[in-house]
């Protein structure tokens, strides 16, 4: 069984790239910070100007290239953005 730390990085790296993508259509977003499971399948990143929330099972499909989510997915998960103030 993998190691936590080794499935966070993983996570990470895939979250990151998801985000590039998100961006492409929120430009708006800024940069990972950080991430956790909020509920059992909702993951909240930390932005350098707010957070988002990201459907675990949707990263899960998406891994890195595995599947191309279409634009419609990646601009529900830019609705998601809440701009804070720290």
């Amino acid at each position: 069984m993998p190691s936590s730390d080794l499935i966070t990085d993983t996570q990470r790296s895939d979250l990151v790239f998801l985000l590039k993508e998100v961006k492409l259509i929120s430009p708006f977003i800024g940069s990972y910070i950080e991430h956790f499971l909020f509920t059992d399948n909702i993951i909240i990143v930390k932005l350098t100007n707010g957070f988002i929330k990201i459907d675990e099972n949707l990263l899960v499909k998406y891994k890195i290239g595995r599947e191309l989510l279409p634009a419609s997915e990646l601009k529900k998960i830019g609705d998601t953005f809440e701009k804070t103030l720290l």
